[in-house]
């Protein structure tokens, strides 16, 4: 198992634990706040397997027949969601130079991605770039993420706080973050994460 494998996205998404299961779905559920959008093109940036995209079509939060991208840097997971999203087309791409002209799309969802890399704003401003209209976005929302994991016994000698993880937001910090490029239309603490649904003007 690589180290991707075993603390990224692939470990939240099937850990076979009750209670980190239900704070999965429990996120995903609030996800689809986006199903009151009429979107058509959607990139997903930072898809890993496609684990959010799936859920998402599975509720009829986006539509199966729209234009749909995800991209990523890590080729196995890429590899890996070949069935998991069969419908979205995947690439892979760095979330901070998108290989896409400015408006390609509808909505970009990125879900825990901007905390692993070292320059989120670059991101931010990329999202930003290759969206049309909309951004669903989501980070950990810190001290509760790391507080967490600390009492789950996960990362002691970091306080709870994720090696791949090069920036930490509480609420209020994340949400000046993204009003620095785009306007928030709803917030919500999701714990241990933080989702915002912003539009671009």
């Amino acid at each position: 198992m690589s180290g991707r494998e075993r603390y990224g996205n692939w470990q939240k998404y099937t850990n076979p634990n009750p209670i980190q299961r239900f704070l999965m779905r429990r996120f995903l559920e609030q996800a689809a706040l986006v199903t009151s959008l009429d979107v058509y093109s959607v990139l997903d940036a930072g898809c890993a397997e496609g684990f959010v995209t799936r859920f998402l079509l599975e509720k009829q939060a986006l539509s199966p027949k729209g234009f749909l991208i995800g991209i990523d840097l890590d080729r196995e997971a890429i590899q890996r969601g070949a069935d998991i999203s069969p419908q979205v087309k995947k690439l892979l791409a760095d979330i901070t130079a998108l290989p896409f002209a400015d408006a390609s799309f509808d909505l970009v969802i990125t879900t825990e991605v901007l905390e692993h890399i070292s320059n989120p704003a670059k991101g931010l401003q990329e999202i930003k770039r290759v969206s049309r209209r909309y951004c669903l976005l989501s980070v950990p929302h810190e001290p509760w993420f790391r507080a967490m994991n600390f009492l789950r016994g996960k990362h002691l000698r970091r306080w709870g706080n994720d090696p791949e993880h090069l920036q930490n937001w509480s609420l209020s910090a994340f949400r000046r973050f993204v009003a620095g490029e785009c306007r928030v239309l709803a917030m919500r603490s999701v714990l241990p994460w933080i989702l915002v649904l912003a539009i671009k003007e």
